[in-house]
């Protein structure tokens, strides 16, 4: 049966990064003064990334958890670059780099999903451990996808069932009838099969939406 909806993780499945990251954290850091070895920054960065778990959200305080997102950021510089880098100007201006959708790009051949969506009339939403930053990326990128449901919206992160249910519900749409596409095992895949849904990992966008039936 083919899906009435597809639930669509953000990062590494609809939008993936212009620049090594380590690299724009080296060249940033060299432009307020903080020289590092690259080769340093790469292992730390790589490790730092791989470990990352995104803040778990108060249901009660959401309207503060973007500001919890952005000091648990912090952390993350502080691990690849320093105390210096951590404390100043530096973290301020990766920040805010990493919230510009200069910074980001579409995934290859997203293109196809999008149009397969709309003629096979599917609804489409977006349930993501990304930050608050994510909504402003996508506009800018022009992958304007309605319901974007994520941590600091929801008060839930994957592979919480929740999330997923949540986005189910502003679309409209049971559990049984919606496809989850993701880049990962445990917080995609498994995730929402454990909440009801379909899913299976990203192989390319023209090679899965092959798989579904949607091509």
């Amino acid at each position: 049966m083919k899906p009435r909806a597809l639930l669509l993780d953000a990062v590494g499945t609809l939008i993936e990064l212009a620049e090594p990251p380590d690299e724009v954290y080296v060249r940033v850091a060299s432009r307020h003064g903080i020289n590092v070895d690259p080769t340093q920054v790469k292992t730390r960065l790589a490790t730092l990334l791989h470990a990352y778990q995104p803040p778990i959200p108060n249901p009660g305080q959401l309207d503060l958890h973007a500001n919890v997102e952005r000091e648990h950021w912090r952390e993350i510089i502080r691990g690849a670059l320093g105390d210096i880098a951590a404390e100043g100007r530096c973290f301020d201006d990766l920040f805010g780099l990493y919230g510009e959708s200069k910074t980001w790009k579409r995934v290859e051949d997203v293109e196809l999903m999008l149009d397969g969506a709309q003629r096979h009339a599917l609804k489409l939403a977006i349930v993501s451990n990304m930050d608050a930053r994510l909504p402003a990326i996508l506009q800018g990128l022009d992958l304007a996808i309605d319901p974007i449901v994520l941590p600091s919206n929801s008060g839930h992160v994957k592979p919480q069932a929740e999330i997923f249910q949540l986005a189910l519900e502003r679309i409209g749409v049971e559990a049984s009838a919606a496809f989850y596409i993701g880049d990962r095992d445990r917080d995609c895949v498994e995730a929402a099969r454990a909440a009801g849904l379909s899913a299976m990992r990203l192989i390319g966008w023209r090679n899965t939406l092959q798989e579904i039936g949607l091509d």
